[in-house]
This record gives structure tokens, C-alpha cells and sequence, in this order.
């Protein structure tokens, strides 16, 4: 390898996408099926994005991108059957390559577990030494021990199985490589935010259990101790890691927001946009081919996994009167068919069907398509870790409206409450979800939807942010960066540890050397 090698763990949710499409020249989905099912849920969201981009988006190292190998055929919660068998598959890694003119990058799906059903991230703690084993062999007989410069870990079992390798290297080798982590998603908030469910009666005594959150944060706590860097996505999470539970040295943690594709997430031009608009395709929720025209219409998207949190429901209820202010606006909004979430937004819709579109889960491109063609993007989360979505937003440069998250927390969208700013200067606009603040979300979407001037002032200012500071490339140069810096410690450390050796000899030999 002409580089050091980074190796990157997502080890639980690496899945949606890689086995059903074609992969593009920037290791994104195509449109183009190559095999039957995907693998799609909860564990295969923000996260796994987040770590495909990264991965192909790195040109100062090789890069792989180590996930825990699964096949879609035998699993039965994501529509495959245990009846559909792989017994022509033997038990290995099984590598799939990208590659472009500077850019060399790789998913490793490592077997662990003795089959290759999907294991939730609450579950697969226990694999990860099997994996660790699986992977150390793989790499000792490329001979590629030596090339590990950096360890990324992503997520709780991602941190953990960081860790291991990094030990397992430094046991062999006496050289630990850098550790560097991300936990997307931090045990401690989650356990505070279910907390109240759970002793109202609304979270089973068998599911909190299955959380397990005390050795989750156990386990968080160890992973930060033990890493070089911490990846923080929000000053909200940096301060969360420097309290208890977590007690984190403020000196590894640096804060370094997700980015955005801007190769997939831009502007159309004017006459793109038209003809988009004019006569824009989808799918409905029972896979039926669909065309309207939007040319004359406003439209409001909200885009997502169907969850609770992603407040679809608080949005839905703050969209019906806002639908009855502004009779030329259109609400796009993700939904499933059969998910009680879309039932119930369904049943707040009565009435208004005629200006509700509701769209299956859809590929990046597609979102990019909704994001163009919207006058306003609606991030409605309760409670978000960052959010991606409004900076994909902001990029095709439509303006955001965006929620409690820490998107808000690094970037300020202006709160809607303040009435003596200056709302042409805004990136977007601030108006949680929560059931007591609908009146700022209803004003929000009422203001952009009414003020065509300001609507486009913050959309410009927004992609201009966006642009300048959040792409893909932008965050991987900044990490690499970091990483340059802590390599150059270890090396001046080193070095004047060499240097105290030699004078301790020399002392005992009377030679000044």
C-alpha cells in the first residue's frame, strides 16, 4: 500500500445499500440493483452514512471500512427467511473494493457469531472478539500489520472493537496505532430520555432490560478512556462527555459536525427545476407509480426513519394548520405503510388528503429530488443527536426549519421567538416540536412560506454555509488534521524519551555523546 492504512468499525449496521445497489463513482447507491433485498431498519441509519462518506471521502489514507458480514437472504426480521440457506458462502471476509484516481477504499464484512443472520447493536458485544480475531488474521496474512496508522470506532461496539485491534496490534508489535472515536449516540442521554417511559409503564421491564444501559455506558466510558480522540458532533455532546457519567478529558475531544454529499446534494438549475416541478414522479406508500405538478405549489418536506422521535406526529399537527393558512402548500413527509406512526399522521391529515404526499423511504438521489423541489425542509426531531438531513437541505439550497438537535447547537438557526433579529442573516430557522412549542413551529413555516424574499436570503445563506464548511472532504481533512497533530506528539514524546535514555547510558559510561 502506497498510504498508512485507517480502519474504520461500524460493526453492527453495515448493511443497507451495499448489497442491493450498484455503488457510484463516490461509493453512494445507484439506482441499479445487483442483488434482491436490502437491509434496512433502525441500525442501518445515520450512522452507517456517516461511515460510508468518511470512508469515501479520505485521500490521505487507504481506508477499510470493517463491518460484521451479514447476508439479507437468512435474515427474518429484514423479509429474508431462514429457509433461504447460503451454503455456498464459506465462512470469510468477504471484501468489496472502491476506488478512484486518489481515493482507495474498502468494506470488509467479517464473520463472527458462526452465521450470518443480522445481530442488533445491543447484542453483538459478545461477537466482537471473534471479529477482532477474524479481521487480526486477515490483515497478518496481507501483511498489512505495520500499515495501521489509525483506528476509528463508531458507535458503542464500534469503540469497543476500536480498542481491541489497537491492543491486539500493540501486544504484537509493542506500537499502538491512534485510536480515534465517535459514539453517534450517547448511552447516558438515551437512558434520560426513556427513563420517564420506563417508570411510567410505557417501556416493558423486558425491553429496558434488553438496553442494558448501565453496561452501555460502562462500556462507553471504557472506550473513552482508552481512545486518543474523541469525535464530538455537537458542543451539546462534548458537554455531556466532560460530566458524569463520562468525566472525559476536554483535551481528546474535539467537535466536528457530520457533512454532506455535495456532489449529490445541489442546486438544480432553473430549468431543471421547472421541468422537476412540472412533473415530478413517485412511488406512493403500495410501490404505485404516481405523477403531479408542483409548479404552482409550495412545498414543505420532512424526510426520515418513521420513528417516534423524528416527531412526525408533532409536525403533522402543526402542518394542518399551517396548510390552512397557505392554500398552495404541499406537505412531503416519509411514511410506511402499517407503521402506526403514519396511522396516526394519516388520521391528524383527514380532510387535508389532497395536499399530503406521503413517500417510502428513498435513495439519496431521491431525497435530493424532494429537497430541490421544496420551499421549506423540516427537520422535526424531539430530541437529535446532529441530523443530517437539513444540511443535505441546505446544500440543494432550500431553507430549513430544524428542531431540538445538535445541528442547532453548532450552527444557531435563529430562534423564531426573537422578534428584533435580523432573519435575512440566518442560515435557517429554530422551532422545536414539542407539543408546547407548536405555535413557533406553525410561525416558522408561516414566515417562509409567506415571504418569498426572506425565504431565498436564508436559503442562500444556508447553502453558502453549508458549501463553505460541511462537505464530506471538509470533515475528513479536519480529522486527518487531529490525527497529524497526536502522531506528532507521540513523536516529539518518543524522541525525548530516546534522547533521556542515551544521557542515562552515557552517564554510566563517563562518554559525553
Amino acid at each position: 500500500m502506497s498510504r498508512k492504512l485507517k480502519v474504520m468499525f461500524s460493526t453492527h449496521g453495515l448493511v443497507e445499500g451495499d448489497f442491493g445497489y450498484a455503488l457510484d463513482e463516490n461509493g453512494f447507491p445507484t439506482e441499479e440493483i445487483i442483488a434482491k433485498k436490502v437491509i434496512t431498519g433502525q441500525d442501518t441509519g445515520g450512522q452507517v452514512y456517516y461511515v460510508k462518506a468518511l470512508a469515501s471521502s479520505s485521500t490521505n489514507y487507504d481506508v477499510d471500512l470493517v463491518t460484521r458480514r451479514v447476508d439479507p437472504r437468512i435474515c427474518p426480521q429484514f423479509g429474508g427467511t431462514q429457509a433461504d440457506s447460503v451454503h455456498n458462502q464459506c465462512y470469510e471476509i468477504e471484501v468489496q473494493w472502491h476506488e478512484s484516481p486518489v481515493i482507495r477504499s474498502r468494506v470488509l464484512r467479517v464473520p463472527a457469531g458462526g452465521k450470518f443472520d443480522f445481530v442488533p447493536k445491543e447484542e453483538i458485544v459478545p461477537l466482537l472478539p471473534e471479529l477482532i480475531d477474524n479481521l487480526y488474521e486477515f490483515y497478518k496474512k496481507e501483511n498489512a500489520i505495520e500499515d495501521i496508522e489509525v483506528v476509528e470506532g463508531h458507535y458503542r461496539d464500534g469503540m469497543l472493537a476500536a480498542d481491541m485491534l489497537c491492543t491486539k496490534i500493540e501486544q504484537e508489535t509493542g506500537r499502538r496505532p491512534i485510536m480515534l472515536v465517535t459514539s453517534h449516540s450517547l448511552g447516558h442521554k438515551k437512558y434520560e430520555r426513556n427513563l420517564p417511559q420506563y417508570q411510567a409503564g410505557l417501556i416493558s421491564q423486558e425491553e429496558w432490560n434488553w438496553h442494558n444501559f448501565e453496561q452501555r455506558i460502562a462500556h462507553e466510558k471504557y472506550a473513552f478512556d482508552k481512545a486518543d480522540i474523541i469525535i464530538a458532533t455537537s458542543p451539546d455532546e462534548q458537554r455531556r462527555l466532560v460530566a458524569e457519567p463520562y468525566s472525559v478529558d476536554a483535551e481528546k475531544i474535539t467537535i466536528i459536525p457530520p457533512g454532506y454529499n455535495d456532489k449529490i446534494f445541489t442546486p438544480l438549475s432553473p430549468q431543471e427545476l421547472h421541468k422537476l416541478k412540472y412533473r415530478f414522479v413517485y412511488n406512493d406508500l403500495d410501490g404505485r407509480e404516481q405523477v403531479v405538478d408542483l409548479s404552482d405549489k409550495k412545498v414543505v418536506s420532512s424526510l426520515g426513519r418513521v420513528v417516534r422521535d423524528k416527531g412526525f406526529c408533532e409536525l403533522a399537527r402543526s402542518m394542518v394548520e399551517v396548510i390552512k393558512n397557505n392554500p398552495a402548500a404541499v406537505y412531503m413527509v416519509s411514511g410506511e405503510k402499517g407503521n402506526p406512526i403514519t396511522d396516526e399522521c394519516r388520521e391528524i391529515f383527514k380532510g387535508h388528503e389532497d395536499q399530503i404526499i406521503f413517500m417510502p423511504s428513498l435513495n439519496q438521489k431521491e431525497m435530493a429530488r424532494v429537497y430541490n423541489i421544496s420551499s421549506v425542509f423540516v427537520m422535526s426531531s424531539l430530541n437529535e443527536a446532529f441530523g443530517m438531513v437539513p444540511i443535505e437541505a441546505m446544500g440543494c439550497k432550500t431553507a430549513v426549519v430544524v428542531g431540538r438537535s445538535g445541528f442547532n447547537d453548532f450552527a444557531h438557526c435563529a430562534d423564531i421567538r426573537d422578534e428584533n433579529q435580523d432573519l435575512s442573516k440566518a442560515i435557517g430557522l429554530y422551532a422545536p416540536s414539542q407539543e408546547a412549542d407548536r405555535w413557533r413551529q406553525i410561525k416558522a413555516l408561516d414566515v417562509l412560506l409567506k415571504n418569498e424574499e426572506l425565504r431565498r436570503q436564508i436559503a442562500e445563506n444556508g447553502y453558502n454555509y453549508v458549501r463553505s464548511n460541511l462537505t464530506w472532504e471538509k470533515i475528513s481533512e479536519q480529522k486527518d488534521k487531529i490525527v497529524q497533530e497526536v502522531l506528532n506528539k507521540r513523536e516529539k514524546g518518543s524522541h525525548q524519551k530516546r534522547n533521556g535514555n542515551i544521557n542515562i547510558i552515557s552517564a554510566k559510561s563517563g562518554k559525553d555523546i
